[in-house]
């Protein structure tokens, strides 16, 4: 069956006009490795000697280099291998100096090929995209919901930014694979699909204040395989392979979700943000963060209990005053987050005109309310699988955690759920409260 199809048959009657978006196949399974290389066979058809390139890290070319490569040399593909290297924090970047670095030394390849995770997949979309070639993922971590997604998510100029790319044509993993992944990247996936919780309202308030064109078809892909993974969560912290491999297909479905709406409204939200700045700030000052989803995990404590306390209010005051921009604790990407800012600001205004008319208010939380969880839920699903939960497991003080959600929202025009907190008066005042009571 192909990957759209699996969707459901709602998303196929509403959008069989962007079937061609998301990948062609999901090849989850023991035999992952010949049966991608099978099917890149078939996007290089007419080649009587195609040439593959093949990207990994140090770490992932150990959990599943090798078997890639000989899969797809046995399938008579000429592979090149390109080992993208660790940068100042350990691990490698996905930014623009990164890739600027690797097209300097590309060889020619009718077809890329990414054996990884979250840089690797985007790097890889990256530059096959700019070259006009297809790509395709083996997957080494259920750990983000990228693999499936048209957007990349690279640093440019230091400010996180999202740019558009094409699809991996084949995502695949192994769930042995999958399984023995370490177990803080398990964790960071669960806390990336379990955003949408709190991200699908932030788009619904998008689509009621200027027509974000929310479909509930899209918000709901996932919902037929979290159960695999979110009915006893600690099955995960015990690295069971059904219940990883059904986090990894929750992860693929979102990614779908984010490329057939055309954007990353179906996943990410103001929850998002709070990663991104924490992000942002550790690379500007040179230093390290957390994963990514483990961060979004806390994003997402944290949003949901703002919205508890926003959607309490029956008739706030909205303030449109421009949010304050902390030039010193942004350092040297100051001059690129105010510009980011200055349509934030723009966003905001036009947001709070809105919210101030008639019954939109209401509106907004009628629709609202039903989606959102609780934090305490939450917070207790991502303690049973082990994941982060708290300030402390991120490696960092509550200080910082902090101003990353007094600054998140400066760094997108997209109105969110933080920008709602400010918009209402909660922001900036509850936030101290709410991390003291759900995150310390």
């Amino acid at each position: 069956m192909e990957l759209f199809d699996a969707l459901g048959p709602q998303v196929a009657a509403e959008l069989a006009h962007r079937r061609e978006t998301v990948p062609r196949r999901l090849l989850l399974g023991p035999d992952a490795a010949p049966a991608l290389a099978g099917e890149l066979a078939r996007e290089c058809e007419g080649s009587s000697e195609p040439r593959a390139l093949v990207l990994f890290d140090l770490r992932t070319h150990a959990a599943a280099g090798e078997s890639c490569l000989r899969a797809l040399r046995e399938a008579g593909f000429v592979a090149h291998e390109l080992l993208v290297p660790d940068g100042a924090e350990g691990s490698p970047a996905c930014d623009d100096t990164t890739k600027q670095r690797l097209q300097a030394v590309l060889p020619a390849a009718e077809v890329f090929v990414g054996v990884g995770s979250g840089v690797i997949s985007d790097l890889c979309k990256w530059l096959a995209f700019d070259l006009g070639k297809p790509a395709a993922i083996f997957a080494t971590a259920a750990s983000m919901n990228g693999y499936a997604a048209a957007n990349v998510a690279p640093a440019v100029s230091g400010v996180k930014t999202l740019i558009h790319a094409r699809a991996h044509r084949i995502v695949a993993a192994d769930p042995a694979v999958l399984a023995a992944a370490p177990r803080d990247l398990t964790s960071a996936g669960l806390g990336d699909v379990i955003a949408k919780c709190v991200s699908s309202a932030d788009w619904k308030m998008n689509d009621l204040l200027f027509g974000e064109s929310y479909s509930a078809a899209v918000a709901g892909i996932i919902d037929h395989v979290q159960d695999k993974f979110l009915r006893e969560p600690s099955r995960l912290a015990r690295a069971d392979h059904a219940a990883v491999s059904g986090l990894f297909e929750a992860l693929v479905y979102s990614g779908c979700a984010m490329t057939l709406q055309g954007s990353s409204l179906p996943a990410s939200g103001g929850e998002h943000l709070i990663s991104h700045a924490l992000d942002m700030r550790a690379h500007a000052e040179h230093g390290r963060h957390d994963l990514h989803g483990r961060q979004v995990g806390l994003g997402t404590i944290f949003a949901a209990a703002l919205y508890e306390r926003v959607l309490a209010l029956p008739a706030p005051r909205f303030r449109a005053d421009p949010l304050p921009l902390d030039r010193a604790g942004w350092g040297p990407i100051a001059d690129a987050v105010a510009a980011h800012h200055h349509k934030q600001s723009e966003r905001l205004a036009a947001s709070c005109e809105r919210l101030r008319a008639g019954d939109t208010w209401s509106r907004v939380r009628d629709a609202l309310a039903p989606m959102l969880p609780t934090a305490a839920w939450v917070k207790d699903v991502l303690a049973q699988a082990g994941a982060a939960h708290r300030v402390a497991d991120l490696g960092i003080d509550r200080e910082r955690f902090l101003w990353a959600v007094l600054n998140g929202a400066q760094i997108r025009e997209r109105f969110t759920s933080l920008d709602l907190g400010w918009a209402t008066g909660v922001l900036p005042d509850a936030a101290a409260e709410i991390v003291d009571r759900y995150l310390q």
